[in-house]
């Protein structure tokens, strides 16, 4: 599970630092599609690797 929580992070920093470099600013809609990506990510990946 620390493993999927450390995806999500990952990927939530991620998405949200090219966000930024693209659009020069940080608006509500760039950090919610970047935490929604977070935790997609974080759910396939447990869905896949964590129920093994």
């Amino acid at each position: 599970m620390v493993q999927v929580t450390v995806l999500m992070v990952t990927i939530f920093v991620g998405w949200l630092l090219l966000d930024f470099v693209k659009h020069k600013k940080l608006t509500k809609e760039n950090v919610l599609s970047a935490g929604i990506s977070g935790v997609v990510a974080g759910g396939l990946y447990y869905l896949l690797f964590g129920l093994l």
